[in-house]
C-alpha cells in the first residue's frame, strides 16, 4: 500500500489540527479535500447547510428544563404541577426524537452554525450498473471526561440510562401531583430522580465546554482512505460502479452532513450503497465493520453488504478483519438506515470493543497505527472491487 492516506491524515490532524463542527478549522479541512480532488481532475461540489455545533447542548437544555419543571412542581403547588407536566412531556418527546437522530424542539432551541459537505463523482469505466457512496466525516469531537477511558464511558452510559429513567419517573410523579397536589410523599420521592437529572446535566455541560481533539483517527483516517481511493479511481475506475466520494461535515454533533446529503441526493442516487469509513487507524483495531449501531435502539446494517464483508474476511484471513455491534453511538450510516437505504460502516473497534483514543486528547497523528490504516484501506478497496463484480 502507498503512503497516500497517511499523508492526508497528517495534513488534516497536524497541519490543520482540531476541526470542530461548524468551525473555521472544519472549513479548512473541506477546503483541503476540495483542492485535493480538484488537483486529481475531479469536479468537486461543495454544499453548505445549517448545523448544530454541539451534540451535548440539546441534552443539557433538556435536563435543565426538567430541573426547572421539578422546581416548579416542588414549590408551586397545583399550578406548578401543571407546568411541570407540560414541560416534562415536551422534553420527553424531544429527547426521544434526539436519540433517534430526528428533528425536535431541542434542536430549535440550540445555537447553530454553517457547515458543508464536499463530494465528487468517479464514473464507471464501462456501463454503470450500480453506485456506491464512500463517506467519511472531516470534523473532530470534543474531549469530555466521559470519553476518557472505557470505565468513564461505562459510567456515562449508566448515568445516561438512569437519566432517561429519571425523566420518565419525574413525568409520572408530576402527573400524579395533578391529582394529589397536597401529598408530600410525591415531592419527597421526586428528589431522587431530580438528583440524577442534575448529575446528568453537569455531565453534559462539562462535555460541551471541552476542547476539540486533533482527530487523527477520528476521522482524518477515514478522509485519508477516501482521498487515496480518489487517486486510485482516477488511475483505474471500477468497471461497473460509479463511486460518489463524499466528505461530510458536522458528523460529531448529530450527523447533519449525511442528513443533508441524503435529503438532497437520495432520489438522484436511488440505487446507491452507502459505505462509511470512520476511525480506521487505531492500534490493534481492525479492519472492523459494524453489524449494527444505535444510541438507543440498534439498527442493523444491510444484510447483503454484511454477507459480502463476511465472505471477504473469510477469504482474506491475512487482513484479520472481523465485525462488531456498536452500542451507545452512531456513525454517518444512521441517516441512510433511517431512510431505508443499504449501508455498512467500517469502524476500527478492537476485538474487545473499544476505539483507541476515542474522543480523547490523545487522538493525535503520532498515536495512530499506519499498519492498521493500510490493512483497512486494502480491505475496503477489495470490498469495493467485489461489489463492482456483482
Amino acid at each position: 500500500m502507498s503512503d497516500t492516506a497517511l499523508n492526508h491524515v497528517k495534513h488534516l490532524s497536524v497541519t490543520i489540527g482540531p476541526r470542530g463542527s461548524t468551525t473555521d478549522k472544519e472549513r479548512a479541512g473541506h477546503t483541503y479535500v476540495k483542492q485535493t480532488l480538484g488537483a486529481l481532475g475531479y469536479a468537486p461540489v461543495e454544499e453548505k447547510f445549517i448545523s448544530g455545533y454541539s451534540v451535548y447542548q440539546p441534552f443539557y437544555i433538556a435536563l435543565g428544563l426538567i430541573s426547572i419543571a421539578w422546581a416548579l412542581f416542588y414549590t408551586q403547588g397545583p399550578a406548578g404541577a401543571l407546568a411541570a407536566v407540560a414541560l416534562s412531556l415536551l422534553v420527553t418527546f424531544s429527547v426521544a426524537r434526539e436519540l433517534l437522530v430526528k428533528d425536535n424542539p431541542l434542536r430549535w432551541l440550540s445555537p447553530v452554525g454553517e457547515s458543508q459537505n464536499v463530494y465528487a463523482v468517479a464514473p464507471a469505466a464501462a456501463e454503470r450498473k450500480r453506485r456506491a457512496v464512500i463517506a467519511a466525516h472531516v470534523d473532530s469531537h470534543r474531549t469530555p471526561l466521559i470519553w476518557l477511558n472505557r470505565t468513564a464511558f461505562r459510567i456515562y452510559r449508566l448515568i445516561t440510562a438512569l437519566g432517561i429513567l429519571s425523566l420518565l419517573l419525574l413525568t409520572v410523579l408530576f402527573i400524579a401531583g395533578l391529582f394529589a397536589p397536597s401529598n408530600p410523599l410525591l415531592r419527597s420521592l421526586s428528589i431522587y430522580p431530580a438528583a440524577v437529572v442534575a448529575l446528568a446535566f453537569l455531565m453534559a455541560v462539562q462535555a460541551h465546554f471541552t476542547r476539540f481533539t486533533p482527530g487523527a483517527n477520528d476521522n482524518a483516517s477515514g478522509v485519508g482512505v477516501l482521498l487515496s481511493f480518489a487517486e486510485r479511481l482516477k488511475a483505474g475506475p471500477l468497471a461497473n460502479t460509479e463511486v460518489i466520494l463524499l466528505v461530510t461535515g458536522s458528523e460529531e454533533v448529530g450527523y447533519y452532513g449525511m442528513a443533508d446529503f441524503i435529503r438532497r441526493h437520495a432520489a438522484e442516487f436511488p440505487d446507491a450503497r452507502y459505505l462509511i469509513v470512520d476511525n480506521v487507524a487505531g492500534k490493534d483495531a481492525g479492519p472492523c465493520y459494524l453489524r449494527s449501531e444505535g444510541l438507543a435502539l440498534p439498527r442493523k446494517h444491510d444484510p447483503g453488504l454484511l454477507a459480502l464483508a463476511d465472505r471477504l474476511a473469510q477469504d482474506r484471513p491475512d487482513l484479520g478483519a472481523y465485525s462488531y455491534s456498536q452500542q451507545g453511538a452512531n456513525s454517518d450510516a444512521i441517516h441512510a438506515l433511517n431512510a431505508g437505504l443499504p449501508a455498512l460502516t467500517f469502524m476500527g473497534y478492537t476485538r474487545d470493543g473499544w476505539i483507541p483514543n476515542w474522543h480523547n486528547k490523545s487522538d493525535r497523528f503520532e498515536n495512530m497505527d499506519a499498519l492498521t490504516l493500510d490493512r483497512t484501506e486494502e480491505f475496503v478497496w477489495e470490498f469495493l472491487k467485489r461489489l463492482d463484480a456483482g
